[in-house]
């Protein structure tokens, strides 16, 4: 049995990073702009885990900020665009 979950742009706004060899979870706010004021109003994909300083494969940091990137630009049709997420899990 296939199940399908919809979701919106306003709950794709935040995403994680796991750290591989010491599991720690940073979590993005893409809602943030990579021009603000501050650095606490400010987008940053980080480069290296906060906690043990581990680089991350150098593709994410550039992918999450093209997922910003879209993330921005399709904001302001929240309503019209919608992502359907399938679970394939079978049935018991």
């Amino acid at each position: 049995m296939n199940k399908q979950i919809i979701v919106s742009m306003k709950d794709l706004r935040y995403a994680s990073i796991l750290c591989p060899h010491c599991n720690t979870r940073v979590t993005l706010d893409f809602a943030k702009e990579f021009g603000g004021e501050s650095d606490r109003d400010r987008f940053k994909s980080p480069h290296q885990c906060p906690r043990c300083h581990a680089n991350y494969d150098s593709a994410i940091p550039t992918a999450l900020d093209a997922m910003q990137r879209v993330y921005s630009n399709l904001r302001e049709h929240e309503k019209a665009v919608n992502f359907v997420v399938e679970d394939e899990t079978p049935a018991p």
